[in-house]
């Protein structure tokens, strides 16, 4: 059975666990990883309001560096200034230094059009900073997203996930100042197995809740 209705349904469960480990008084800046980040962040913002705290929603754009052998393979994943590398997973699929180089070279090109169809992230102000997404498997696109954001050097860096693959998250967790996942999986199935309802979503989606939620 799965664990959650939806994306809204996660975020809305976050709150609670959320709200407590929050530093206190503190303005929070949820940044949602595009696209299912963005509406669980959504659902987060809104319970967070509705306590009293002032929340709002932002982004922050990652795109892998995928394995054209095993495309579902992960072998790093990149932002506007940080990258990580997966070096079990390019031992895995077979990718040297060159041509992770390619690879590499082609994400960022990716990165580039994701970006112009999004709104451009807001530097986040003095306070909070919470980063969300759906679910947390191999950790690497969390992790590039934490590398990206603190060169904004926030306050507080935390991170919200509804569930994790319980090896993963102890890694990403290491990274930043707090964290919540409801959670933990092992071995971590898809994310997409604890939602009743794991629609793709487009961008006009996460345009909207931007919209509401900025």
């Amino acid at each position: 059975m799965a664990s959650f209705r939806d994306r809204s349904d996660a975020g809305h469960r976050l709150v609670g666990p959320t709200a407590a480990v929050l530093p206190a008084g503190w303005p929070v800046t949820v940044v949602g990883l595009p696209r299912g980040g963005v509406l669980v962040g959504a659902a987060l913002v809104e319970g967070l309001r509705a306590l009293g705290r002032t929340a709002r929603l932002d982004l922050v754009v990652v795109t892998k560096v995928l394995s054209p052998d095993f495309p579902e393979l992960a072998l790093g994943a990149v932002t506007e200034h940080a990258a990580v590398r997966s070096a079990a997973a390019c031992r895995l699929a077979g990718v040297d230094d060159d041509r992770y180089a390619e690879l590499t070279a082609d994400a960022r090109r990716r990165l580039g059009e994701r970006a112009a169809a999004l709104p451009e992230p807001v530097t986040p102000p003095d306070g909070a900073v919470l980063l969300v997404d759906d679910g947390l498997a191999t950790g690497s696109t969390v992790e590039v997203a934490v590398a990206e954001l603190r060169t904004e050097v926030p306050d507080w860096l935390g991170l919200a996930v509804p569930v994790a693959d319980a090896t993963a998250w102890q890694r990403v967790r290491s990274l930043v100042d707090g964290g919540v996942v409801l959670l933990q999986r092992t071995p971590m199935r898809a994310v997409s197995v604890d939602y009743a309802d794991f629609t793709q979503l487009h961008d006009d989606v996460v345009r909207a809740a931007l919209a509401r939620w900025a």
